[in-house]
C-alpha cells in the first residue's frame, strides 16, 4: 500500500436512478434517523405507509424487504401490530455506513490510510497463525507477482492479491472482513486505468525494485514466524514512499 497526501485524488460513483421502492427505502431510514426514532417506535401500518409513500402495496412490500434485511425495521402482524424500528446491532449499524461509501464513493486516499493502519495487526495474524499451505500460496503469489511487477496495472493487482492472502491467513473475522473489504473497494476504483494504478500519491512509484523487496520481505517475515521481522517489514512497507 502507498502512503498517500491530502491532495490525491477522490472517485465518485455515479449514483443509478433509484427505484421507487429504494426511494420509499431511503425515506424511512433518513426518517428513523432524523427524527432519531427509538427502537420498538411504531413508524404505521402497510396501508398507512402506502398512502404517506404514494406507492401501492406491491412496491411497499419490497422496500420492506429490504429494510427488514438491513435490519432498520421489524414487521409485527395482529391487533396493534405494523411496522416498528428495529433494535439494530451495532455492528449492523456498521455494516450500513460502510455500504453508503461503497454507494456514494470515498477518497482512495482515505481507504488507504485505513488499510495501513490495519496492516500491522493483519502482519501479525499472519507470522503467528500461518500454516505450511499458506507459505505455499504466498510463495506462488510471489512467484507470480515477480513476472508482473513492472507492469503498472498487473503488477498493482498483484499486489493486492497478495495482500488479500495475507489478510485471509487470521483467524480475527472482524479484522479479516474489513481488511478484505477495503482491498476490494481501493482495487475496484483503480482497475482498468493505467493512469490510477499509482493510487493518485504524488512521487510514489508502486513498480520499482525496491518495493518488490519490500514486499518479498512480507512474505519471509511471515515464513520466519518472528513477530518482530514482521512489524519491521511493514514499517519499511508502510513509510516508504512517505
Amino acid at each position: 500500500m502507498a502512503n498517500t497526501q491530502d491532495d490525491a485524488r477522490t472517485f465518485q460513483r455515479v449514483a443509478p436512478a433509484q427505484s421507487v421502492a429504494d426511494r420509499v427505502v431511503s425515506e424511512v431510514e433518513a426518517m428513523i434517523k432524523a427524527e432519531e426514532l427509538s427502537p420498538g417506535h411504531r413508524i404505521g401500518t402497510r396501508q398507512e405507509l402506502c398512502e404517506q409513500f404514494g406507492v401501492a402495496p406491491a412496491t411497499l412490500g419490497e422496500a420492506l424487504r429490504v429494510l427488514r434485511a438491513r435490519g432498520s425495521v421489524d414487521l409485527r402482524p395482529g391487533p396493534g401490530g405494523g411496522i416498528f424500528v428495529a433494535d439494530q446491532s451495532p455492528l449492523i449499524r456498521l455494516a450500513h455506513s460502510v455500504l453508503r461509501l461503497r454507494q456514494t464513493g470515498a477518497p482512495v486516499h482515505d481507504v488507504v490510510k485505513v488499510l495501513d493502519a490495519l496492516d500491522e495487526a493483519v502482519m501479525g495474524d499472519a507470522v503467528v497463525h500461518r500454516t505450511d499451505a499458506d507459505i505455499a500460496d504466498l510463495d506462488a503469489l510471489m512467484a507470480e507477482i515477480a513476472d508482473h511487477w513492472h507492469d503498472p496495472v498487473e503488477g498493482l493487482h498483484g499486489n493486492w492479491r497478495l495482500h488479500r492472502r495475507i489478510a485471509e491467513i487470521s483467524p480475527n473475522a472482524v479484522l479479516r472482513t474489513f481488511y478484505l473489504n477495503l482491498v476490494d473497494y481501493i482495487e475496484g476504483e483503480t482497475s482498468g486505468s493505467t493512469d490510477d494504478a499509482d493510487l493518485s500519491v504524488p512521487g510514489f512509484r508502486p513498480d520499482t525494485d525496491e518495493r518488490l523487496h519490500i514486499h518479498t520481505a512480507l512474505v519471509e517475515a511471515i515464513r520466519s514466524g518472528d513477530v518482530e521481522a514482521g512489524r519491521k517489514a511493514v514499517l519499511d512497507h508502510r513509510t516508504l514512499g512517505r
